[in-house]
């Protein structure tokens, strides 16, 4: 922190304390309009129009083709015989440029459409989120604000439904439930907001109308008095309005998001009960595996109801619904395990499942058990790293540090100085033979301000640009008389590493140390984050890169809870043009005399298919479905392995594959004579001039018997 906001500090604490508070607030100010799009298969599609305002102190970001703008899902729910339930979902608007109107205040300063400004709105017609390009669910980290972008889901639209709101007719029907009150939601996710912890009042909601229309149905607001949009409130808080005997509580998972779980009591007399709940994820990315009741005594349980929403157009979450367990002082309803499957059907963010029961006792208490790990933004099981935007992809490596050596960098608060990094480096196409080391925990090209101790979310058009953020924070080499920051060019080309050390630097205004090093690589212009120890595990700072312009980056954290780990390193490489996210990692183990049996480990990511293949006979092969002919022009001996959960085997020449994801073991005897084994994972190409026609391969992993 520099010496010059020091002196404010002392002669102005008020107004320091409204800089640091200085953050942006997206919400939705209002839904405007509806489009009504028809039906296919007895299922109605919409969409709702939506116009965000930003009540925050400092503008939001909104780039299009980056991470770096909001997402926006619709919602649909109805009330109905003293039941709430979610009817119905969208895939997500991907913002794209953000206008400078006035709907929720002044908009003093209008923005060039790459953010949107303090006090402005931004109008974004039905039209434009009921766009059938929309991006899917399961891809967000609601928590952080985090998606990749491009996203890598992209199944192909083959109806007028596909990607939009989804209501069952039968969801809509007045027989089934005449006088039925249906209300309209739609949420903004955006990766700023949701880091300044201003993420629980993104969703509004507003009374919404259906008639029937021929074979389908028509959705229409009505602005008669009462059916305006509520703001700030998701759908389920509107609940009480309708009945008031209904009561809301909000469960904060402690570094995660939010779940407001709604309960109505129904006396039925002879003692029993009726008891009905509604459980809403708002943002929780780790998201709800059990919901459980519980009692002070011994209980009689009868008249289990569950409800939960479909998932719809090629989103990779499963729909089946939770089981209930009830025992004599609970009841439970569960969903599988994130190790056994991690697209079980999770109470995931932007969702709402409901429960009911009849009971001849009172509950005591209501539990909710996390799907995913506590790490904020873990995943389970561990997938393969997530592709980033800007042609960079993140990867775990085994750890490596070197010994702080070399020359003294900047020894100052908010200093910095230049080095030579000995070779030629390029960021994003910028090639590099000096940089900026700062005493703020990241790199610059010379012509940028190293001295920034203030971190950012990556890429931000605010300076500086170009930064290689190894943990971007308020540090201070001089504080404690211990902390020194060092760098040195390491090894001979052309394999040389300009190696950064920060040593036992304090985090400003504390006795925390972080001790963490950046690495930059000749040749390959890789980047690489070594986590010697920190304090914070990353909660206080940024780590990533972005480009010259601020529009490009690959953002690995910010402020985020335990994403920085002792002893760890990471990898941020360039991908070439035609790159292919692989579709597994496989490990081997197990003996390799003939008669023993070899154990794959397949750890598949979620978006992408999975089709394994070890060496055996040739191609071509018919792929099922629409998946065409996989014909990869290598030598003789592909062998197509069945991927499915249990027990596996090698399939014959004539065997086909199944696309499930999650974590699970092939099992193969090894055949007498066999000298080795090439599994190869595929991975989907995604440029058409990519090697092996429709499939890439990717990760293999050899096992040469002895």
């Amino acid at each position: 922190m520099s010496s010059r906001l020091l002196a404010l500090l002392a002669s102005a604490v008020v107004f320091a304390t409204s800089l640091s508070a200085q953050s942006p607030n997206v919400i939705v100010g209002d839904l405007p309009d509806i489009s009504n799009y028809g039906s296919a298969n007895n299922i109605a599609a919409f969409a709702w129009g939506t116009t965000s305002c930003n009540t925050g102190t400092a503008n939001l970001t909104w780039i299009s083709n980056t991470n770096q703008h909001p997402v926006i899902p619709q919602n649909a729910y109805r009330i109905h015989n003293g039941r709430f339930e979610q009817i119905g979902m969208s895939w997500l608007k991907h913002g794209f440029y953000a206008l400078s109107q006035t709907l929720c205040g002044s908009c003093p300063n209008p923005t060039d459409g790459t953010s949107l400004g303090i006090g402005c709105s931004d109008p974004y017609t039905s039209g434009l989120n009921g766009d059938q390009g929309n991006g899917p669910r399961s891809e967000i980290n609601a928590t952080t604000g985090y998606f990749p972008f491009p996203y890598v889901l992209n199944p192909p639209v083959t109806s007028v439904i596909d990607r939009r709101l989804q209501i069952k007719h039968a969801d809509l029907s007045n027989t089934t439930y005449a006088g039925a009150i249906y209300l309209a939601e739609a949420q903004y996710i955006q990766p700023e907001d949701a880091v300044a912890n201003n993420d629980n009042d993104n969703a509004s909601y507003r009374r919404v109308y259906f008639t029937a229309n021929g074979t389908s149905y028509n959705a229409a607001f009505q602005s008669s008095a009462g059916n305006t949009t509520v703001r700030m409130k998701a759908a389920i808080e509107g609940w009480p309005l309708y009945d008031p005997t209904v009561t809301l509580t909000n469960f904060d998972n402690p570094g995660d998001g939010r779940f407001i779980i709604a309960r109505r009591v129904q006396a039925l007399g002879n003692g029993l009960t009726k008891y009905f709940y509604a459980v809403h994820n708002l943002n929780s990315d780790r998201s709800a595996k059990a919901f459980t009741v519980n009692f002070g005594g011994t209980t009689t349980i009868s008249n289990l109801y569950f409800h939960d929403v479909d998932y719809h157009s090629g989103e990779v979450y499963s729909g089946t619904d939770w089981a209930a367990t009830v025992t004599p002082t609970s009841v439970t309803w569960t969903t599988d395990d994130c190790t056994v499957n991690p697209n079980a059907n999770a109470l995931r963010w932007g969702t709402c499942y409901s429960f009911e029961f009849v009971a001849n006792n009172t509950p005591v208490s209501t539990t909710i058990t996390p799907f995913k790990p506590a790490i904020v933004g873990g995943v389970c099981p561990p997938q393969p790293p997530a592709v980033s935007i800007g042609g960079y992809q993140v990867a775990s490596v085994p750890y490596v540090s070197y010994t702080a050596a070399g020359t003294v960098g900047p020894t100052g608060d908010d200093t910095s100085v230049t080095a030579n990094i000995g070779f030629t480096f390029s960021l994003y196409g910028n090639a590099m033979t000096q940089i900026k080391v700062g005493s703020n925990g990241y790199l610059c090209p010379t012509t940028q301000d190293g001295n920034v101790y203030t971190n950012s979310s990556l890429p931000s058009a605010g300076v500086p640009n170009g930064v290689i953020a190894g943990y971007w924070t308020d540090l201070d080499p001089s504080a404690g008389g211990s902390g020194q920051i060092r760098y040195q060019t390491v090894g001979t080309a052309p394999n040389r590493r300009f190696v950064v050390t920060y040593t036992n630097v304090y985090r400003y205004g504390t006795t925390q140390a972080e001790n963490f090093q950046i690495f930059l690589e000749e040749t390959t212009n890789a980047v690489y984050f070594t986590c010697v120890t920190t304090s914070s595990g990353g909660s206080a700072g940024t780590r990533g890169i972005e480009d010259l312009t601020g529009t490009n980056g690959t953002l690995v954290s910010i402020n985020a809870a335990n994403s920085m780990q002792n002893g760890t390193t990471i990898k941020l490489s360039q991908m070439p043009s035609n790159f292919v996210p692989p579709s597994a990692n496989l490990t081997w183990t197990g003996a390799g005399t003939a008669g023993s049996t070899l154990q794959v480990r397949v750890v598949s990511r979620p978006s992408l298919p999975l089709l394994l293949l070890v060496d055996s006979t040739p191609g071509p092969f018919p792929l099922p479905g629409n998946l065409g002919t996989l014909n990869l022009g290598l030598s003789a001996g592909m062998w197509p392995v069945v991927d499915g959960i249990g027990l596996f085997g090698f399939a014959d020449p004539n065997g086909k594959t199944d696309c499930v994801c999650g974590t699970y073991d092939i099992l193969a005897v090894v055949p007498p004579g066999l000298s080795g084994v090439t599994i190869y994972s595929q991975g989907i190409v995604l440029d058409a001039t990519a090697p092996n026609g429709s499939f890439h391969l990717t990760t293999p992993v050899t096992y040469n018997f002895p």
